[in-house]
């Protein structure tokens, strides 16, 4: 008898990974958010009072909330609290993304490292971008399209996608660093090639964010890139250590 469709297969057995006391709170608090029991706008309880109900200490309840905003789930407002964020992205609460970011320490670095640093280059590209560095990245998204087209190797033309944003930023530090986070995760090997359906997602979220480049909008262009990072993340080889 088969399966039907969306039911779970043994093919769907995952091995056992150890998590930390950070990983297993911020789970807890996701799976509440997924559940209904907290809504987008809601602040959730005072550190003091996840510190008692969960019997864990301050900097594992930190961590926890660092994980969640990371992934862009709640965000801290000074002096208020911290409250659940309105899902820009059905993506962002996909159980497999998000249960492999918050699970794979490794993964969730390179997510903090590139949401330091490529919504900002974003919103300095709106504003500094010339039309040379405009075509030069339109030059890139049609490579990147041919290529997806023709069942090639797509992984160097998204990398240089946002290497070529972030040059369009005219921040040469920023610049830098992002072309090391890239040629880093070009080394490691993304799994890009091999997911289904995300060869074209990534082609069409690249040619939509840099659309919203082209038309200056700061705002949307560095919420786009932020949720394209988030989406993103379930490409990257993380086996062993970064370095």
């Amino acid at each position: 008898m088969g399966h039907a469709e969306g039911n779970r297969t043994p093919m769907d057995l995952t091995p056992f990974v150890k998590t930390t006391a950070s990983q297993f709170v911020a789970r807890q608090i996701l799976d509440l958010i997924r559940e209904g029991a907290w809504k987008a706008g809601d602040q959730l309880p005072t550190e003091k009072e996840l510190m008692e109900k969960l019997a864990v200490g301050r900097s594992t309840v930190r961590e926890a909330l660092q994980i969640l905003a990371t992934l862009n789930v709640v965000q801290a407002a000074a002096g208020q609290g911290t409250f659940i964020k309105a899902p820009t992205s059905t993506e962002l609460f996909r159980p497999d993304l998000v249960a492999f970011l918050i699970g794979n320490s490794v993964a969730l670095e390179l997510l903090e490292a590139r949401e330091m640093i490529e919504p900002h280059c974003i919103r300095l590209a709106c504003i500094r971008g010339t039309d040379e560095d405009f075509a030069a990245i339109e030059r890139t998204l049609e490579l990147h399209r041919v290529a997806n087209e023709q069942g090639l190797s797509i992984g160097e033309y998204g990398a240089q996608f946002h290497i070529q944003l972030a040059a369009a930023s005219h921040n040469q530090v920023a610049s830098m660093f992002m072309r090391s986070i890239l040629e880093l995760l070009l080394q490691r090997g993304r799994r890009v090639d091999h997911i289904p359906h995300y060869r074209q997602l990534e082609l069409d979220e690249h040619r939509a964010i840099f659309e919203i480049v082209r038309a200056r909008d700061p705002d949307r262009a560095a919420e786009a890139m932020l949720r394209h990072i988030v989406e993103s993340a379930k490409t990257y080889d993380t086996g062993g250590e970064l370095l």
